[in-house]
């Protein structure tokens, strides 16, 4: 009996080692809402990044409306970008690089099978975040670490629109 519960504690021991790594990073972010390249507002996140095993999940939350959040999951095995309405597929690797918001190129995402009216690129990198979204009606979202920097959303919109 003394024998199996030194085996049970030996195994608790072992498996508490292999517990899966969780790592939190908490930043703030400023939402800039175009219409037709056209500043519409501006509004304040607080973003959230949890990695745990083979998934980093990140939780955009706004402190003045819950129904603006929105919670992504990134697959660091399959490279798939998970939402609510939809996933999103690599397309193209470093398609845009600016040493300001992050020292790792932002790549190009693409909705799996896109409806007509579906969702535009997105552009994206694990350590960053989402850098826009394009809901594919003219509108589009880009999250900045900074305020008030109208040369670098008119960049990234330019580099989408290539």
């Amino acid at each position: 009996m003394r024998k199996a519960f030194q085996i049970l504690i030996i195994l608790l021991i072992l498996v508490s080692c292999f517990e899966s790594k969780k790592e939190i990073i908490t930043e703030n972010r400023t939402l800039y809402v175009f219409d037709l390249d056209s500043l519409k507002r501006t509004e304040n996140y607080k973003l959230t990044i949890k990695t745990k095993d083979s998934i980093v999940k990140y939780k955009y939350l706004n402190p003045n409306d819950d129904e603006k959040n929105i919670t992504v999951r990134y697959n660091l095995n399959s490279k798939i970008l998970s939402f609510a309405f939809g996933e999103f597929e690599l397309t193209e690797k470093n398609k845009y690089s600016e040493s300001e918001l992050s020292k790792e190129q932002f790549d190009l995402f693409e909705l799996i099978d896109s409806p007509t009216d579906g969702n535009g690129p997105m552009l994206f990198n694990k350590i960053y975040g989402i850098l826009n979204i394009d809901n594919g009606w003219g509108m589009k979202f880009i999250y900045l670490k900074t305020e008030k920097n109208p040369k670098l959303t008119k960049d990234i919109i330019n580099k989408l629109n290539e």
